[in-house]
């Protein structure tokens, strides 16, 4: 199936609304079938009333049968807006004896609710669901918990309160934009992190949660600077004629990463390490691990002949400074779990 480029479909028009715009946000994802010479706004198309999904999601539009699209249309055409006046309102509110039918952008003109779960039910301005506050006790604006900017909090159709924090509020529009970045998977409440109540409260009040992952997730390469090693000699007298930034691995004067932070590093023949399997601290963690009073235990038990690489001549040479000197103490095991969360974030260290 040939699908337009995005440029080319711009000045077509959506087939249930008649519209041109290209707002994914508002409206969807704008899609063209060259070979049916079809345009549809996802909106208009999951929003509709009279057509299911019938196919799998690579058939039709979005797993919308061609024929299905095209019967709907056709039933559209007879029904007249109700808010515009044009014909082709495709979408109905579902509140029962109520007659009222709307293209889906005339519905977000008027403040409808369209609600992108179960059946997608659609409600007009009269007889859409909303937020109850048994007590208001704010008496003065808060900030949207998104954007900073103050509202008031009084429960509307532009103005959201979370289900589960009490003092969190937001733009619908904030929301909104935060849903599609975020995907079902990333998409909480921003003060308390829930997920399932805030999620429930959300869709049934219009917001629409796209079952994908998050935008940051997709980005290729979105955390490449992570995978970066450290490559620089920080020690005070660097030895190497070609700077402190020069590694020739398999050389003595490749460069070996601090054991304990990644964040700090030496040539080999700059802190006398013989071979790459000895172990060398900077000299930020070798003061805090030295001074611990696990390490002064353990020093008991430590053979006077025996070969530990950690604290004989590869640790001579005193690397440059480069966090503020602290007293031993019992701070020197949360400034180790700091240096170490800062450098890998995710890594825990054990106390």
């Amino acid at each position: 199936m040939n699908e337009s480029k995005p440029g080319d479909s711009q000045n077509l028009a959506c087939v249930f609304c008649r519209k041109h715009d290209d707002c994914p946000n508002k409206y969807g994802e704008k899609k063209t079938k060259e070979k049916w010479n079809l345009t549809v706004h996802y909106y208009c198309l999951l929003m509709s009333s009279g057509i299911w999904q019938r196919g799998k999601e690579e058939e039709g539009v979005y797993g919308f049968l061609i024929e299905d699209i095209r019967k709907e249309v056709n039933r559209a055409s007879k029904l007249k807006c109700c808010v515009c006046k044009k014909n082709g309102a495709s979408i109905g509110c579902v509140a029962p004896r109520c007659k009222r039918s709307y293209h889906f952008p005339c519905g977000l003109q008027r403040e409808c609710i369209f609600q992108f779960t179960g059946n997608f039910a659609s409600f007009c301005w009269d007889h859409r669901p909303v937020q109850i506050i048994t007590s208001n006790n704010y008496r003065e604006s808060l900030p949207c918990t998104i954007c900073l900017e103050f509202i008031e909090p009084i429960p509307s159709y532009n103005i959201l309160r979370s289900p589960c924090c009490k003092n969190a509020w937001f733009h619908r529009d904030c929301l909104q934009v935060q849903a599609i970045n975020a995907g079902v998977f990333f998409f909480r409440c921003t003060i308390c992190n829930n997920s399932d109540i805030f999620q429930k409260e959300m869709l049934r009040m219009g917001i629409h949660i796209p079952e994908k992952d998050a935008s940051w997730e997709l980005e290729e390469n979105a955390y490449q600077e992570l995978l970066q090693h450290y490559e620089r000699c920080d020690v005070r007298r660097c030895r190497c004629k070609e700077g402190r930034d020069y590694n020739a691995p398999d050389s003595k004067w490749e460069i070996k990463r601090c054991q304990c932070c990644g964040s700090s590093g030496t040539h080999l023949a700059c802190s006398s390490l013989r071979s790459w399997e000895q172990n060398w601290e900077c000299l930020e963690c070798r003061g805090i691990i030295y001074n611990s009073g696990e390490f002064q235990k353990a020093k008991k038990h430590v053979l006077p002949n025996s070969n530990n690489v950690g604290i004989t001549d590869c640790l001579l040479e005193e690397s440059s400074p480069k966090l503020p000197r602290q007293s031993p103490g019992s701070q020197s095991k949360d400034l180790l779990r700091n240096k170490v969360s800062l450098c890998y974030p995710g890594w825990s260290t054990v106390a």
